[in-house]
């Protein structure tokens, strides 16, 4: 009898309280919604549907790890930017004066602001890069190369401005 009581008691306490836990590392405090702008393209040789493409790739970061709904804007949080650097550049050579590698580099300028909590807002620049053979034609792995960095400026962003690690 003392055991059943002590574990209802239990099962009640358990019950009556709320835990809320995210794996992804991310806290949106009261936001319900989220507004991306398209980033705009400052950076010379960037592929045209580069910047489309980061947008898109964010955003279904964002989907994908928040319970945030897009709108087109005037969202509870807001995130505009511009792509500000493109590079394509040797990063190391051979004793005979050859490269040996090269390094494709993207530079994402953001604009963040929580409307709920201005305090959290920032400007700043988040840069990701890929090294590449210099054996292999930049045109041929390109894609590749830009998915890999997309996706590790999407998730240092996420992390900059909804992060809670």
């Amino acid at each position: 009898m003392r055991f059943t009581l002590s574990i209802l008691t239990l099962v009640f306490i358990l019950t009556g309280c709320k835990v809320s836990y995210t794996f992804s590392g991310t806290d949106v405090g009261n936001a319900q919604t989220i507004s991306i702008a398209i980033f705009s393209n400052r950076a010379a040789l960037t592929p045209p549907i580069y910047p489309q493409t980061f947008t898109e790739e964010l955003k279904d970061e964002f989907l994908r790890q928040t319970k945030l709904q897009i709108v087109q804007e005037n969202g509870d949080l807001q995130m505009n930017g511009e792509i500000v650097a493109y590079t394509a550049n040797p990063v190391s050579s051979t004793g005979d004066e050859t490269t040996a590698l090269n390094r494709l580099q993207v530079t994402i300028k953001v604009n963040y602001i929580n409307t709920l909590d201005p305090t959290k807002n920032f400007n700043r620049n988040f840069s990701r890069f890929e090294d590449y053979s210099s054996t292999e034609n930049l045109s041929t792995i390109e894609n590749a190369l830009l998915e890999s960095i997309t996706e590790q400026l999407a998730q240092e962003i996420i992390q900059a401005s909804i992060g809670s690690w």
